[in-house]
């Protein structure tokens, strides 16, 4: 992760409150990995849990274009002087990445909306960044870079240019949220919904909403807060908003901003807000909530509704989250993450789009969960019959706790099937599917359920 970023070490230092070893060295780079560093650049090492950036920073100033590195242990400082390269000795390097990415962003002055919540926060992000971008240009984050490294990342490419910026804020331990917040300053805060995920590192929904609560820590009195009206504890975010002084605007099916209608199709949904019929080229669900949250931003910024019609018109899908696929059936391919929210959403839209149709759920585990796993699974397993479900089948650890409630939902024992390997399972499949099938493929990043999708599209 690599970003232009002229200035000096001096200059960086001074802005951070660091000390500066060696003499002012020109930086025009900055970059937390040593394999891309290109001339002049200045060196952030992180200290991870499998590598420590520290380790690198003889190789790199051996190459003579890391003038200038960051640094929070004392013996590297020798490097410098070796290599007559300049060092910025600070507390801890990840904080003063931070640092300089809160100086940096604090020299615009222009709408940045901060996007948070357990689940929906990519899509969401992409649907306001799409509209904003109409207007003018528009800094959003890319890829999945909305962790602690990922939004300084984001902010230091933030240019004069820039009318708007669309931050997405990702965490799974207590004040992640907050720093992030603290660096991309929002003026505008979106939170998506709250829900059952990271309960092994937060413990309780509760404290999941005080985690979201958090992106309202580097918010100034009089800024505002987008909040999802239909999630649970909504309560705590409006206190902690209160308390800070800032406006809370609610959206959803019900809240301040909400839709007439909507309604849901296998290759578009449809949401309608005062006489304005917004058509998304994208199925589920959770698209919905996305076109609300996107309409209410748009009104606080004064752009049109028939803008925002326009913009999303041809919004393109984030690909694993929901997309519809053709094969050996029609596949959903929703296999980038899974939590007991992100299912529930996932049932419903199959329901809703497919209503006639014969329904396969392929699912495993939801990561993350904690000690309550085994009742969120057996929970998410019940409702897979009321949706429409008539074959349900899993592969994972937790995942069996799915079969266990699928069954006491009300599916009998013949139309649920536990798998021992993801390859038991691709086989079975295969010769199981038909054509007119509609199978749904669900489960936390690290059970890589998209290599059930790509068996299914051969």
């Amino acid at each position: 992760m690599i970003v232009r970023f002229e200035t000096t070490s001096q200059t960086i230092a001074d802005a951070i409150g660091a000390v500066h070893y060696g003499s002012a060295q020109p930086v025009q780079y900055i970059t937390t990995d040593s394999r891309l560093v290109e001339d002049k650049s200045l060196f952030v090492p992180i200290a991870g849990s499998k590598f420590d950036g520290h380790d690198f920073i003889e190789d790199v100033c051996k190459t003579g274009k890391c003038t200038t590195f960051l640094t929070h242990k004392q013996d590297t400082i020798r490097i410098a002087e070796q290599y007559h390269a300049s060092a910025i000795m600070c507390t801890d390097t990840l904080q003063a990445y931070a640092a300089i990415a809160r100086w940096h962003r604090k020299k615009f002055d222009i709408p940045v909306i901060g996007v948070t919540g357990t689940n929906g926060k990519t899509t969401t992000k992409e649907m306001i960044a799409q509209v904003l971008s109409a207007e003018g240009q528009c800094l959003k984050t890319q890829k999945n870079y909305n962790n602690e490294i990922g939004v300084p990342f984001t902010m230091l490419h933030l240019r004069d240019t820039h009318r708007y910026a669309v931050i997405e804020m990702g965490m799974n331990h207590p004040g992640e949220i907050s720093r992030l917040s603290q660096v991309a300053i929002p003026t505008i805060a979106v939170i998506t919904n709250i829900g059952e995920g990271h309960l092994e590192f937060l413990g309780s929904t509760k404290n999941v909403a005080h985690a979201k609560a958090e992106i309202m820590d580097g918010m100034a009195t009089g800024s505002t807060c987008i909040l999802n009206n239909d999630t649970q504890h909504t309560d705590i975010i409006k206190k902690k908003a209160y308390e800070k002084d800032i406006r809370v605007i609610t959206f959803g099916l019900s809240g301040d901003i909400a839709p007439s209608s909507y309604a849901l199709f296998q290759d578009k949904t449809v949401v309608t807000c005062n006489g304005v019929e917004i058509t998304v080229p994208a199925y589920g669900f959770h698209n919905v909530y996305a076109v609300i949250a996107t309409v209410t931003v748009a009104r606080i910024l004064g752009i049109p509704l028939i803008k925002v019609k326009e913009a999303l018109h041809n919004f393109t899908p984030v690909a694993m989250r929901s997309d519809i696929k053709k094969g050996r059936c029609t596949i959903i391919n929703d296999c980038y993450n899974a939590n007991p929210l992100s299912m529930e959403y996932a049932y419903k839209s199959a329901s809703m789009v497919f209503p006639d149709k014969r329904k396969i759920a392929v699912v495993s585990d939801m990561k993350e969960l904690g000690s309550f796993s085994k009742d969120l699974h057996f929970e998410a397993g019940k409702k897979l019959h009321d949706s429409g479900f008539s074959q349900v089948l899993v592969w994972g650890n937790d995942a069996r706790y799915i079969a266990d409630g699928a069954i006491a939902g009300g599916l009998d024992h013949t139309q649920v099937k536990v798998f021992d390997s993801k390859e038991e399972l691709i086989a079975f499949l295969r010769d199981f599917v038909t054509h007119d099938d509609v199978v749904l493929v669900k489960g936390s990043r690290s059970m890589k359920m998209e290599e059930v999708v790509h068996a299914l599209e051969q």
